[in-house]
């Protein structure tokens, strides 16, 4: 069970990954890293940032002797939510229910909701009635195991705590399960079962694009990234809300933690690029941020 909802609160992590800040901002092929070191400012120490992306194949989960030694030189695990914290996993079932008694079942007509029925049954061999109160935008979750071509799957961010947690790191999540739950509140429960349609009804295309974005992070493309976040029009309209005003207030926690502790960052590749990325604004406020090569 724990597993199964700490996949369900990835998905916010999946959206900020599939879409960033698209204001034009150059890159070079030497800042095709997900890894990068923060410095200057008076900092005794450097921090790092990684971009994650929240759901790998099994295999891709290696990591590179570099991520190794800057996980290692860091004194503390710094990641969207702390996945550690047994309140951010057991009472998620508060916050992933629709309130005042809405349900699916209410909100798609009689036609869509038989259709979005067959297409749980179909693909994920279960009933869509068990999950008729949660809300729709975690359902979309369920489905991206099955846009993977892999057989096994799993949640890169929990890899990166154990290896934390065996240095014994200390681990800070930046955000609540209940802040990133009402993130999503934002977007009515209406527009959440439009879009959870849209990605039944072209699924196999939703597939093609997912894939095409898994395989530019994993070649660590961050132009190719930034080009095809570009395409994507889902969440224009939840682009300060998902990524930037808390990319804002992440910064603003980075500075008071970076002169008493070394971090190492660990969140959603879609936070680190663009105008309103972590990248920029750090560089904004002064600090030297400097790509690491990330590679086997």
């Amino acid at each position: 069970m724990k597993k199964s909802i700490l996949f369900l609160f990835s998905f916010l992590g999946i959206i900020a990954s599939c879409f960033a800040q698209t204001n034009e901002v150059s890159y070079q092929k030497n800042d095709n890293s997900l890894l990068w070191e923060v410095s200057g400012k008076g900092l005794s120490k450097p921090s790092y940032l990684f971009g994650t992306f929240h759901l790998m194949c099994k295999e891709d989960m290696v990591f590179s002797k570099n991520f190794t030694n800057a996980l290692s030189n860091a004194n503390m695990l710094v990641m969207e939510m702390d996945l550690s914290d047994s309140k951010n996993t057991f009472g998620a079932m508060d916050f992933i229910q629709m309130k005042d008694g809405e349900s699916l079942s209410k909100l798609l007509s009689k036609k869509d909701y038989d259709r979005a029925s067959k297409f749980f049954k179909d693909s994920l061999k279960m009933s869509l009635s068990f999950f008729d109160n949660m809300k729709p935008a975690f359902l979309q979750a369920l489905f991206y195991p099955l846009m993977m071509t892999c057989k096994q799957t799993g949640s890169l961010e929990e890899a990166i705590m154990l290896e934390a947690k065996k240095a014994k790191k200390q681990i800070k999540g930046l955000e609540t399960i209940e802040l990133q739950s009402a993130l999503l509140d934002n977007v009515s429960y209406q527009e959440q079962a439009k879009s959870l349609m849209e990605l039944i009804d072209d699924f196999q295309k939703q597939k093609v694009n997912f894939e095409q974005l898994l395989n530019s992070y994993r070649s660590q493309n961050a132009i190719e990234i930034i080009k095809l976040i570009e395409t994507d029009p889902e969440f224009k309209n939840q682009k300060a809300n998902l990524l930037d005003n808390r990319n804002m207030n992440w910064v603003n926690q980075f500075e008071q933690l970076m002169p008493q502790s070394s971090l190492f960052v660990a969140v959603g590749a879609g936070h680190l690029f663009g105008e309103q990325g972590l990248i920029q604004l750090l560089q904004k406020k002064g600090y030297h941020l400097q790509p690491i090569e990330n590679k086997n």
